[in-house]
Order: C-alpha cells, then structure tokens, then sequence
C-alpha cells in the first residue's frame, strides 16, 4: 500500500483545478481526470479527496466549466466558418463579375465580326451564352445575399408571357399570309 500525504488547502486547490479544468490536450480537446486518478497522481487518500470533491461541488463545477469550454469554441468556430464565408462569397461574386466580362468581350467580338461581314453567333450560341449569363447572375446575387427564388419566378412568368405574344405573333402572319394567299385566288 502506498504511503498518503496530509490533503491541506493548496493542495485540494491544485487537484480542484486539475479535475475541474482537466487537462489542455490541444486548442479543441481536454481530458478530464478522475477523483481516484488524482488521489493516486498527488498521493492523497481516496476517501478524503471524495469529501473534498463532494464538499466543494467540483463535478458541478466541471461541468460548468466544460460548458462554457464548449461555448467558447463553438463561438470560435462560428468566427471561423462567418470568415470563410466571406472569402467564399468574395471569390464567387468576382467569378460572376469575370464571366459577365468574358460574356461581354464575346458580344464585343461578335459585333466585330458582324461589322466586318463575316459569319457571327448562332441561335443556339446566344441561347448558351444567355444561360452563361443567368448563372453568372444568380451566382453573384448568392454572393451577396439575395434570394434567386423571384427571379426564378420573374422568368417564369415573363417566358409564359413571351410564349404568349410569340404565339400571338405567329397567328397573326399566318391570318395574313391566309389573307394574301385569298386575295391572290380572286
């Protein structure tokens, strides 16, 4: 059996701490010794320590502490993760404001082209770069914040009103062209 030293006051407060705070394993980890660990590291009796510890309420201050532990560095950890967004939604709205200025030096150089008479963007071409260009948008409008949900409804709306006046479009040449085509028989 191992010899016990006398548990006086400094010494209680020196194993309170170690129990109550534990022990710094890393910025983001503590290990947390027992009553019987400690007894047995400082050599104190078993049976007063658990008095002591009893006496003063460490378990709950503990606790207390390993909350507040925890609180902290979730605090941290949300500091981190807000910074990291920021970066993130920088990085993204200056890769919109780059795709909408390769767009335009594309519409630039295809103006050149139709200046100069040679061959210029196709239907399809347009309609890929007008998609290029709404994802540039939406990506820049996440970036800062802004719901894409209404401009999904606000081109929902306009494709079905411009679907509309196109098909309106459509049978008015097609009454004309009956009209001419009438008036060419008589």
């Amino acid at each position: 059996m191992t010899k016990t030293i006398k548990l006086t006051k400094e010494l209680a407060e020196k194993i309170r701490t170690e129990f109550v705070q534990g022990i710094d394993l890393g910025s983001t980890e503590r290990k947390y010794q027992t009553i019987d660990a400690l007894a047995i590291k400082h050599k104190v009796a078993r049976s007063t320590l658990y008095k002591w510890s009893q006496k003063e309420s460490w378990k709950s201050q503990q606790e207390r502490f390993h909350n507040e532990f925890m609180q902290k560095l979730d605090a941290e950890r949300q500091k981190e993760m807000v910074k990291e967004s920021k970066t993130l939604d920088d990085n993204a709205l200056t890769m919109a404001k780059f795709m909408f200025n390769e767009i335009g030096m594309i519409f630039t150089d295809n103006s050149m082209k139709r200046q100069q008479g040679s061959p210029t963007m196709t239907t399809q071409m347009l309609n890929q770069i007008a998609g290029a260009s709404l994802q540039a948008q939406k990506l820049g409008k996440l970036a800062l914040g802004e719901s894409t949900e209404n401009m999904k409804l606000n081109a929902e709306v306009s494709d079905t009103d411009a679907f509309r006046e196109a098909m309106e479009l459509l049978d008015s040449v097609a009454r004309a062209k009956r009209e001419e085509s009438d008036s060419s028989i008589h």
